[in-house]
C-alpha cells in the first residue's frame, strides 16, 4: 500500500518556466485593458469642474438626459434675487427613479468638485413627490409627475407671479370667510342646572 503520489504532480523547474520581462508583462496589461469591452459608467460625462460652479448647464442637461430625466425645464433666475444662476426642473417616473437622478447628480458632482466645494444634500430623499439640491450655481428639482403639475414651478418662474393660479384665485369676501369657518350654535340648548336640584 505505499503507493507513491510522484504521477499526480508535474515537477516544476525554472528552465521550463516563460521569462517575462517587468516592462512587457506592464505592457501586456495595459494591451488586456484597452482591448477589453468593459464598459465607462461615466462614458459621456464631463468630469471636470465648470468655471461657473461645479456644474455647466449643459453637462447637468447631459446627465439628467443620461439618466432618462423627463420633461426637462431649464429657466435663468433674475440676478437680483441673489439665489442661483439657473433653475433646472425635472420629472422622474417613480420614487426609485427620482432618488437615482439625485444620487447620481451628487455623485458625479462629488468626482468633479474641488475640496471647497460644500457637498449638496438630497433635500426630500425620503419624499415620493418632490426632492430638490443645491448645486450651487444650479437648484435642481424633481418632481412625481403629480407634483410637478400641482406645483407648476415653471408658470411661476418662466412667466411670473401674475400668472400662477394659486395666486391669483379671487379672494372671499370676509362675510363669506366667516361663514366657511363658523360653528353655528342654532341647535343648541342651555343646561339649567338649578332644575336639576
Amino acid at each position: 500500500t505505499g503507493r507513491s503520489i510522484a504521477p499526480k504532480y508535474e515537477v516544476f523547474r525554472d528552465i521550463d518556466a516563460p521569462i517575462i520581462d517587468v516592462e512587457e508583462e506592464r505592457q501586456m496589461f495595459e494591451n488586456k485593458i484597452i482591448t477589453s469591452n468593459i464598459p465607462n459608467k461615466f462614458e459621456g460625462i464631463n468630469l471636470s469642474r465648470s468655471v461657473e460652479g461645479v456644474f455647466d448647464l449643459n453637462d447637468l442637461v447631459t446627465l439628467l438626459k443620461l439618466n432618462n430625466a423627463m420633461d426637462l425645464f431649464v429657466c435663468t433666475v433674475p440676478k437680483h434675487i441673489k439665489y442661483v444662476d439657473y433653475m433646472c426642473v425635472v420629472t422622474g417616473r417613480n420614487r426609485k427613479h427620482m432618488l437615482g437622478i439625485a444620487e447620481t447628480v451628487k455623485k458625479i458632482f462629488k468626482i468633479k468638485r474641488h475640496p471647497s466645494d460644500p457637498i449638496p444634500k438630497i433635500e426630500g430623499e425620503t419624499s415620493s413627490d418632490w426632492m430638490a439640491m443645491d448645486l450651487g450655481n444650479i437648484a435642481m428639482h424633481i418632481f412625481s409627475p403629480a407634483a410637478r403639475e400641482h406645483y407648476d414651478l415653471e408658470s411661476l418662474w418662466s412667466v411670473g407671479s401674475s400668472y400662477d393660479r394659486e395666486l391669483n384665485k379671487p379672494k372671499e369676501d370676509m362675510v363669506q370667510l366667516f361663514e366657511k369657518h363658523t360653528v353655528y350654535l342654532d341647535g343648541l340648548k342651555s343646561l339649567n342646572i338649578s332644575k336639576q336640584m
